[in-house]
C-alpha cells in the first residue's frame, strides 16, 4: 500500500465516519425524509452498520507504523506526529467549545475536566474524540507490539487478535461500557486492548504484502461485486465482531478494484483532512447545530453538507495551527 493509497483509504474512512454519526441513530433518521426502505427500516440506517471507520484508521496506522518498524531505523517522527495531533485537537477544542458552551450554558470552570479533555484522557466535551488517547498509546507501544508479533507466524497472530477483538466486543455489547467509562484509568487500557486487533491486522497486511499480491493477481470489476456482497453481509448480521475482518476485506478489495482517477483524487483530498474532519463534524450534527443540520431534510443533502462544512473548517483549523508551528520554526532558524 503506497502513501497515496493510504490517503485514499483515509478518505473512505472519514466518509464512513460522517455517515455513521449522521444515520446510526433512529431518532435522527426519523428527522430525515427517507425514500428508500429495507422492510420498515430506512436504507441509511440499515447501511450505517457497514460504517466501521475506527477499524479502518487503525489498520492503516498499523500498516504504516509496521512499515517504519521493518526498516529498522526507528520512528523518528513519532513524537512530532503526536505533538501535531494534540495541537490540532487543542485548536479544535478552542474553536468549538466556546460557541458550544455559550449555547449550552457550560463554561471552563472545572480544572480537572479541562486537563482531561485537552489531553484526550476523557473527552467528555466531544465524545467522538474517545479514540485519540488509546490511539496515541498504541502509537507509543507499537515498537513493543511489533517485536512481539514478529516472533510468531501470521497464521497464529490473526486468529488470536480476532479472538481478543471478539471478546472485548462481547463485553461492550453485553454489558456496555458505562461501568468502565466511570473510571478512565480502567476504561482507556480496556480500549487499547479492544483496538489493538485492528492495529495488528494492519501490521500483518504490511508484513505479508497481501494487498500488493492482490493488486498484481486481480484487477477486475468483479471485485466491486465482492465488495458489495461483503457490505451486505455486515449490514444483515449487524455485529461488531466482524469489525477488523470487515475493514481489512474492504481495504483489500477497494484498493485492488479498478477506480476512476478523479475518485482517487477526491478521496486523497479528504484523506489529508480526515483527522481534522473526525474531530470537527460531530460539533455540527450533535452538539451545536443538530437541528439546523437535520433541517435540510434529505439524507444525501445532509450528508454532503456535513462533508463540505467539515472540510472547510479543517482548512481553518490548519491555518490556525500553522501559526505556532511557523513561530517555532522561525525561532529555531534564528538559533
Amino acid at each position: 500500500m503506497t502513501k497515496q493509497e493510504t490517503q485514499i483509504m483515509k478518505g473512505v474512512a472519514i466518509l464512513l465516519m460522517i455517515f455513521l454519526h449522521l444515520f446510526n441513530q433512529m431518532s435522527n433518521v426519523e428527522l430525515c425524509r427517507s425514500f428508500i426502505y429495507i422492510g420498515d427500516i430506512p436504507f441509511v440506517y440499515w447501511l450505517s452498520a457497514a460504517a466501521n471507520p475506527v477499524a479502518f484508521f487503525l489498520i492503516l496506522s498499523g500498516y504504516g507504523m509496521h512499515f517504519i518498524h521493518v526498516r529498522g531505523k526507528g520512528d523518528i517522527h513519532r513524537w512530532s506526529r503526536i505533538g501535531k495531533l494534540y495541537l490540532h485537537w487543542g485548536g479544535i477544542l478552542v474553536l468549538f467549545t466556546i460557541p458550544s458552551f455559550i449555547y449550552t450554558g457550560r463554561y471552563y470552570v472545572d480544572f480537572q475536566q479541562i486537563i482531561s479533555n485537552y489531553t484526550a484522557f476523557n473527552t467528555s466535551w466531544y465524545g467522538e474524540g474517545w479514540f485519540l488517547f488509546p490511539f496515541i498509546c498504541l502509537s507509543l507501544l507499537s515498537p513493543w507490539i511489533f517485536k512481539l508479533t514478529d516472533r510468531y507466524k501470521v497464521r497464529w497472530i490473526l486468529p488470536i487478535s480476532f479472538l481478543l477483538g471478539t471478546c472485548t466486543s462481547f463485553i461492550i455489547s453485553r454489558y456496555g461500557a458505562q461501568y468502565l467509562y466511570k473510571n478512565h484509568w480502567l476504561y482507556n487500557p480496556f480500549l487499547i486492548l479492544h483496538l489493538a486487533p485492528s492495529f495488528i491486522f494492519g501490521a500483518m497486511l504490511q508484513r505479508t504484502g497481501f494487498i500488493h499480491k492482490m493488486q498484481e493477481k486481480y484487477n477486475s470489476r468483479w471485485l466491486w461485486l465482492a465488495l458489495i456482497l461483503v457490505v451486505i453481509i455486515v449490514c444483515v448480521t449487524r455485529t461488531a465482531a466482524w469489525g477488523p475482518l470487515y475493514a481489512m476485506a474492504f481495504i483489500v478489495l477497494f484498493l485492488s478494484a479498478p477506480r476512476w482517477q478523479w475518485v482517487d483524487k477526491g478521496l486523497m483530498l479528504l484523506g489529508n483532512h480526515s483527522m481534522n474532519m473526525w474531530l470537527i463534524h460531530a460539533w455540527f450534527c450533535y452538539y451545536i447545530f443538530h437541528d439546523l443540520t437535520y433541517s435540510l431534510g434529505y439524507p444525501l443533502l445532509i450528508y454532503i453538507a456535513l462533508i463540505v462544512i467539515s472540510l472547510l473548517c479543517s482548512y481553518l483549523v490548519n491555518a490556525i495551527c500553522s501559526l505556532p508551528l511557523f513561530i517555532i520554526e522561525k525561532c529555531q532558524n534564528k538559533k
